[in-house]
């Protein structure tokens, strides 16, 4: 589980309530917050080592090797000690293997932005190398009601990063599972509600020195419903969240839609 709670770990609520619509809910944050680092950073880098290798294109080493370089100056800028990392791995590997993150690379080529790279352990229900070379909304074209709700904004913004931008944003789903990867089916019956799994992803872009790729970085939170419950803002927010999703989007999310009414009971059972 994370070792940072809710607060510390994200600068915003997760949880986008009143009428649903899918947004960006892009915000700009200070350079000392682009990664995170805690306590479990030992434990997650171990886990990455069992994870598969990363994904890339030919042609994506240099901007990889760039990204590897900026990573590594950002962690000794800041005291924090760099793991031995097998040099023979793709860069887009070895940054992967610094930090705490899984990392993508996506370069704009022709009139689209593209993923090119990745090291992606822990997913959630995607399977990065059926999107590698893929453009950024074909990657989303599973998402319902992505194009109405989103299209042209995510590459229009894309474009519209410069050397000095650094932003995140979030995404959040319900599971049973407590695993980092969520990557295959998983049937885990759990009966006790309390622990039962926020999964937030904290996600951020900047673009890659000297280049014209984007570093997105995705680090992965969960939290049992126990300790968003001790949040009443949150709790609230979540409930909310949960009560505006429309049909269509539950048929996309469909664990956070098939644990959505037991979490509503819990979280507003106040005894």
């Amino acid at each position: 589980m994370s070792r940072l709670n809710p607060r510390e770990a994200l600068e915003v609520s997760p949880f986008d309530t009143g009428v649903f619509s899918w947004k960006m809910r892009i915000r700009a944050i200070q350079e000392n917050h682009w990664l995170q680092i805690d306590d479990g950073r030992e434990e997650d880098l171990l886990e990455k080592k069992k994870g598969p290798v990363g994904i890339h294109l030919p042609g994506s080493e240099t901007a990889s090797l760039t990204l590897l370089k900026t990573i590594e100056y950002w962690l000794i800028e800041r005291s924090i000690s760099l793991p031995v990392i097998d040099d023979s791995l793709h860069p887009i590997d070895q940054c992967g293997r610094l930090i705490q993150e899984d990392v993508c690379l996506m370069e704009r080529i022709s009139d689209s932005w593209l993923l090119t790279a990745g090291s992606v352990c822990f997913p959630t229900h995607w399977d990065p190398t059926s999107k590698l070379g893929l453009s950024l909304d074909d990657i989303h074209s599973p998402v319902p009601r992505y194009n109405a709700d989103l299209l042209p904004r995510p590459s229009n913004f894309m474009d519209r990063i410069s050397d000095e931008m650094l932003v995140a944003r979030t995404g959040w789903s319900l599971t049973a599972c407590g695993e980092l990867p969520l990557d295959r089916d998983h049937k885990i019956v759990q009966s006790d509600p309390s622990k039962l799994i926020v999964r937030v992803e904290r996600q951020t872009l900047r673009k890659v020195p000297n280049s014209k790729a984007i570093a997105f970085t995705i680090r992965i939170h969960r939290w049992p419903l126990e300790v968003i419950k001790n949040d009443f803002a949150l709790a609230k927010d979540l409930v909310g969240a949960l009560q505006a999703l429309p049909e269509e989007v539950k048929g996309y999310k469909t664990e956070t839609s098939e644990l959505s009414q037991r979490v509503q009971k819990y979280l507003s059972n106040t005894k």
